[in-house]
This record gives structure tokens, sequence and C-alpha cells, in this order.
């Protein structure tokens, strides 16, 4: 490898090769080319200087091809297809003909909630492609990203490397469940039935509060706080039947059945909005295939919001 002249390799010998080949004159090739005949006779020289051999022999008004050339042409042609076809593809990516596997990172809130409507899209987007769903959160997601291992993910996240670009998706309030057929309140749920009721809270950690404490310290108010879980798919069936109320983000309240008796009610405080983001490489943001899943996650995501919204 060490003794071959990359220095004298150059594209545009190979397509003056390619051209010569195909018309049999250097004449012929220069117009195909659009390049003066004496620059085609030029090339031609350092090709045969690169390659030791003379390449082509003029009989008449023909450029005969040599042994080698007939030998070197199928590969220069298979090196100038994968040039025009694969390295210098247009900038486009085309859903039907995708084979192969998007991977989305997911909090279970998410996949709960946008799970099924991400699965419908992508699939009918592109019918030949598999789906990964795979559980992140923020401890993991940046090195999933950063390594590949997902090409993008959905969730609430604070501060960000200058690697990764943030898309806004929508902001969510908070909402009270709980089981009016047990609660027997007026709706929506005033505060001293909201304080009197033993309460859930979904946590991460061993912590079982949440910022709502924190609203309710500033107003010299305190809850009762009596079941933590990691888990939002647990939710519904805890309050189920129970004394018992949790303060949740809204569109996983909405996304699930109604048949179930869980109601839903402005919570008697104030608690702070937040906003529900994708995230991805920044350094791929303008690969067709991410540019295009992006926008049609976006897209998926802020019209499955919308339609829970008007429940």
């Amino acid at each position: 490898m060490s003794g071959i002249n990359w220095k004298g390799v150059d594209l545009n010998l190979l397509l003056t090769f390619e051209a010569i080949m195909i018309c049999r004159s250097v004449s012929g090739a220069s117009e195909r080319l659009h390049l003066g005949q004496p620059a085609t006779s030029y090339n031609l020289k350092r090709l045969r200087t690169l390659l030791g051999d003379p390449l082509f022999e003029r009989q008449g008004n023909v450029m005969v091809p040599t042994q080698r050339a007939l030998e070197v042409s199928p590969k220069i042609s298979t090196v100038l297809s994968i040039i025009r076809d694969d390295i210098l593809l247009p900038n486009a990516f085309e859903p039907q003909e995708y084979h192969d596997k998007f991977v989305i990172g997911l909090s279970d809130y998410a996949e709960q909630v946008f799970g099924p409507a991400l699965f419908d899209q992508l699939l009918t987007d592109c019918p030949n492609s598999q789906i990964l769903f795979k559980a992140v959160d923020p401890s993991n997601c940046e090195s999933a990203l950063e390594s590949g291992d997902i090409d993008l993910a959905i969730g609430v996240f604070k501060t960000l490397p200058d690697t990764l670009l943030r898309t806004f998706l929508y902001r969510e309030r908070h909402v009270c469940l709980f089981d009016n057929s047990v609660l027997k309140v007026d709706l929506p749920i005033n505060l001293d039935d909201y304080l009197s009721t033993p309460q859930m809270v979904i946590t991460a950690n061993r912590e079982l509060s949440s910022p709502v404490d924190i609203t309710l310290a500033d107003i010299n108010k305190k809850r009762r706080v009596v079941l933590g879980s990691t888990r939002f798919l647990t939710l519904r069936h805890m309050l189920l039947g129970r004394r018992l109320l949790c303060v949740m983000a809204e569109l996983v309240g909405r996304s699930a059945p109604q048949s179930d008796g869980i109601t839903l009610c402005q919570a008697p405080i104030p608690i702070p909005d937040f906003d529900i983001e994708m995230i991805s490489r920044l350094r791929d943001s303008e690969h067709p295939k991410q540019k295009w899943l992006t926008n049609r996650v976006q897209w998926v995501i802020q019209q499955k919001v919308t339609e829970l919204v008007k429940q």
C-alpha cells in the first residue's frame, strides 16, 4: 500500500478512462466529459503512467483497449457507481425503501402515552422497518445517544451538552387522579379534601416527595404521602377502589381508557407545568434518515397531544 502513488490518483482519471472505453476515441470522450481534447489526452497520459500500461492503442480512428484496460474496466465502473449512487446520493430518505431499525428512547410515561401512535405511524410509513422502544432515564439518556444506541429520546431534560439537539414537543400540566366512587368529593377537589386524602407519588428514588411538597410548604400546608412507585403503569390500578390520590401529568391520565372510573380534575394548588422535549445528536441532524425521523416523531406526538387534550 505504501508504494502506491496516491497523489497521482484522481477521480477525473477514472472518468476519463470510462469515457474512452465507451466512446473508443479521445475526441468522443472529450465531448462526453465537456472537457478540452488536450486535457483528455493529458489525463490519459497520467493514467498510463499510474497503471504502467498503454491502456489504449490507436487503430485508425478507434482507441482499442489493451488486456489490462479490459481487466480494470469493470472495477473502475464499480468504483464510479459507488461514488455516484452511494457516496454522492441525493440528500433524501425514502421511507418505503428503509429496511433497518428505528430505536427510540422513552420513559415508561412517554411509551404509555405515545408508543402505540409512534408504532402505527412509523410502520405505516416504513413497512419494511422494525421499531424498538428502549427504556431511558436522565442517568443514561445522554450516553445512549452519544454511543448510537438510540436514534433519539423523548422526555424531560434540564442541562444538556452542546453535542445534543433539543426540540420542543409540548407543555405538560398536572392534574389530580382518584377514584371518586370512593372519595365522593365535589369537583374540582378542594384543598381540604386534597390534604385529607392519602397520596401516591411516582418517584425515581427513595424520596416520597415531589415539587408539589415545595408548593405546599410555601403556604404552610403538608400532605400525607403513603405510597411511592417508579412505574406509571401501576398508577391507575393502585387508585382504583382505594381512598388514594395522585398528582400526575395530564396526558398519562388521558391516555388510559376512561371506562375504569378514575376521575381527572384540576389540582387545588398551582403546580408548575413542564416541557416535554425530543433530543438527538447534533452531528447527525442533517442526515436524511435522522431529519425525517425527528420531523415525523414530532408530528405524531403533537397530533396525539391535540387528540388527548380534546377529550
